[in-house]
């Protein structure tokens, strides 16, 4: 709902001022149901009505296969669906383009940023652990698949049910790894690093950003300062004053609260690049144009995401992460590196 409050004001604002090339933007809703297949025959009743031209930004998780497969069977383009499992396996399906990297792409990224640190060799030995969800499987396997094409030699794999999660033992277990990639559920993580400086073991700790609780900052040993490394697909620095500015003067003069504000921002970023791709397709105006404009957007801006750039063989717009550090003595979070492929 907060989405499509920014939608609705977004397209709005497009009609009021002509509209592009004079046709205006109808904006409809596709309810989310209880479960995957609700939010599909959702999806699919009103494809079927005839009356869908493109889908443009919304929640997917939880539905991105349904989602995937209805709009390659459809033909209709996907501009910006919110999940953090892209469904880019794909190959034949150009119609979904994905804004950010999901938990493999940031999985990767933590990888090739693990690789340049002096301290790791590839002689290392690295440890996977992950807990049994399908986010924390999807990180793992990407971990392991970029760190042996990377020339990792001992890579350790150890997955956990989080009803027995033990963090003190599987520490125990893995104690001499030099580095440890950990995909668990919220809180877990931090069960883990304490029962590590517990154990007299630092090493490197990796983690992604959607998968740690709010409070890991603030509870990190000493010992492990700049050990412990996060992924995020997107800062607060990516915001830029004019990107701001556009979404406040949008908040105003459509009279929307904010609320859910980073899924706000990512539907401004979803419309603002489905309109881009409108102007560039033409006149002359089909979903299979629509595609090939999107193809070609190039380090486009959109003011509130890292720049987004599509391709014949890629759909994830901004393909790489932020990397992060803890300061623990100031129980804070702090860059780390700039941008990762």
């Amino acid at each position: 709902a907060a989405m499509k409050d920014v939608l609705n004001a977004y397209f709005a604002n497009v009609n009021e001022r002509g509209g592009i090339y004079n046709r205006t933007i109808e904006l409809q809703t596709i309810e989310t149901g209880s479960d995957a297949a609700a939010t599909v025959a959702n999806a699919r009743k009103l494809v079927e009505s005839g009356q869908v031209f493109a889908m443009v930004s919304g929640l997917s998780a939880g539905a991105d296969k349904e989602l995937a497969s209805l709009t390659q069977e459809a033909e209709i383009p996907f501009m910006g669906p919110m999940t953090l499992l892209p469904q880019t396996g794909f190959e034949s399906n150009r119609n979904v383009f994905y804004m950010l990297s999901g938990a493999s792409e940031q999985a990767r990224a933590l990888v090739n940023f693990a690789s340049g640190r002096p301290e790791l060799k590839k002689s290392s030995r690295l440890a996977i652990v992950h807990s049994e969800n399908q986010l924390a499987i999807a990180a793992a396997a990407a971990i392991e698949d970029e760190a042996r094409k990377l020339g990792w030699k001992s890579v350790t794999k150890r997955s956990y049910v989080s009803k027995s999660f033990d963090a003190a033992a599987i520490a125990g277990d893995l104690k001499g790894a030099e580095a440890v990639f950990f995909f668990g559920v919220s809180g877990e993580e931090r069960a883990f690093v304490n029962a590590a400086a517990a154990a007299n073991w630092t090493p490197d700790v990796f983690l992604l950003g959607a998968l740690t609780g709010r409070d890991l900052a603030g509870n990190v040993p000493l010992s492990f300062k700049d050990r412990v490394f996060l992924a995020f697909p997107t800062v607060p620095s990516d915001i830029t004053p004019a990107g701001l500015a556009e979404f406040r003067e949008l908040q105003k003069k459509y009279k929307f609260e904010t609320r859910h504000a980073a899924s706000q921002l990512m539907a401004l970023a979803a419309a603002k690049i489905f309109t881009e791709a409108l102007k560039r397709a033409g006149r002359d105006l089909s979903r299979e144009k629509l595609v090939i404009a999107l193809e070609g957007l190039y380090e486009y801006d959109t003011g509130v995401t890292p720049s987004i750039t599509f391709g014949p063989n890629r759909r994830v717009g901004a393909l790489g992460a932020y990397i992060v550090t803890i300061d623990p003595a100031k129980k804070e979070l702090i860059s780390a590196s700039g941008w990762v492929r």
